[in-house]
């Protein structure tokens, strides 16, 4: 049995239908596919080139992403990443994957209390 070939405009409405798409043959045509309807086909085991995928900022709808406020970081809520290289000697290196050390939490809680000794060494030279 011959399959039936579709072009991806068609398969997308037929998946949306939730159709079985085992008796259909896809052949990608120069139509653009829309970054949602491409993640749809992906799950589906058909790959859009990139060339094809399109996305407007516009239709997209942010309606329930929450604005982000001031008292979210205070709180912690939300906190500011800065990623960082760091040029180790391999002897440290080994020893940092011997001990097993989050470097990323270290070095978090250096600067934290170099911050926290700084501000109380103003505070005290202040005084």
């Amino acid at each position: 049995m011959q399959k039936v070939i579709i072009n991806q405009t068609e398969a997308i409405q037929l998946l949306k239908e939730k159709a079985d798409l085992s008796e259909y043959e896809i052949q990608l045509d120069a139509v653009p596919v829309e970054a949602l309807d491409t993640i749809l086909l992906g799950k589906n085991g058909i790959s859009v080139p990139e060339s094809l995928i399109y996305y407007e900022d516009e239709a997209i709808d942010f309606s329930d992403d929450p604005d982000l406020t001031d008292e979210d970081l205070a709180s912690g809520k939300i906190k500011w990443l800065v990623h960082t290289e760091l040029a180790l000697d391999e002897e440290i290196r080994d020893w940092v994957k011997k001990e097993n050390i989050n470097l990323s939490e270290l070095l978090s809680n250096m600067v934290t209390n170099f911050y926290q000794n700084v501000q109380s060494l103003r505070k005290n030279s202040a005084s």
